[in-house]
């Protein structure tokens, strides 16, 4: 059984699509110093999203703030490139994607962070393996603390009850693109 994986997505970032848009933007505001970190990066992101299409995909679970769909990063052509990755991955059996609308109320910095949940399944007779991966500008760390985790599960669940469902989300995702399209 593959693993799962949940994602939340801060307002200040765009997709999890955005492999050529945060390359784009990091060249350009100089986020990184050496383009080498920047193409490792871009490439890493990239071996990331092959695990959900690989002939055994992993199942995951992404909440986007509505503003990463309509926040401009690039080209009106990057955009829509971003968006119609966006919308083929929703299509995906093993992908569920939300997105937060700007109009719900969530909880308190619910959004001011990204955060990734991960569980592993186990083999053997061990519990799963479950932790958070949490993302800030300069720093990332990685929790493992039962007691973290299981905070992490609840925001998750209200988040997830925050956002649309992933039919509606999709419609915004396509109303967006067709925005770019103009």
């Amino acid at each position: 059984m593959p693993g799962r994986r949940g994602r939340s997505s801060a307002p200040a970032r765009p997709s999890p699509a955005e492999c050529r848009v945060f390359g784009a933007l990091s060249r350009s505001a100089r986020i990184r110093s050496n383009s080498e970190d920047i193409d490792a990066n871009v490439e890493a992101r990239q071996e990331r999203q092959a695990i959900l299409t690989r002939a055994k995909p992993a199942t995951a679970s992404f909440i986007l703030s509505e503003s990463c769909l309509r926040r401009r990063v690039g080209t009106a052509e990057i955009m829509r490139e971003q968006l119609d990755h966006l919308s083929e991955m929703a299509l995906q059996q093993n992908v569920n994607l939300q997105i937060l609308p700007f109009d719900v109320e969530t909880p308190g910095g619910a959004m001011s962070f990204d955060f990734t949940m991960l569980r592993i399944p186990s083999d053997g007779i061990a519990a799963d393996l479950e932790f958070v991966f949490v993302e800030c500008l300069d720093d990332a760390r990685y929790l493992d603390d039962k007691h973290a985790v299981s905070t992490y599960n609840k925001l998750w669940g209200q988040l997830q009850a925050a956002a649309l469902s992933p039919k509606k989300s999709l419609n915004v995702i396509r109303s967006v693109r067709q925005q770019y399209s103009e």
